[in-house]
């Protein structure tokens, strides 16, 4: 299971790096389907842009972006987004039936 983290048009700061490889482990260990987790923060003048990917087994991407005035709030905004998205596509996910053998009296 990967992190990765990309920050964008600033310098890297290793407390806003570290929080949000600390938001992408929450939502490893929640959903245990997760292969993959990207985060991108990107800054443009005062305003923070965060972008969640997250990858799951069997399933494609799963995205969220926001804005925010700050850096630890526009994760927190982009995680749980794509977590409720996560909860979204469980809910929906379709088990598989297994179909029973008829079996002939005789």
């Amino acid at each position: 299971m990967s992190i990765e983290v990309t920050i964008r048009h600033m310098n890297s700061n290793s407390g806003m790096k570290e929080y949000a490889e600390e938001r992408a482990n929450k939502l490893i260990s929640q959903f245990p389907r997760v292969e993959s987790v990207h985060v991108i923060i990107d800054v443009q003048r005062h305003l923070y842009e965060a972008e969640v990917i997250v990858q799951q087994k069997g399933l494609t991407a799963v995205g969220a972006k926001e804005h925010a005035d700050s850096a630890r709030a526009v994760i927190d905004i982009a995680a749980a987004r794509a977590e409720k998205q996560l909860r979204k596509t469980l809910s929906k996910r379709v088990t598989t039936h297994l179909r029973k053998k008829n079996k002939v009296k005789e």
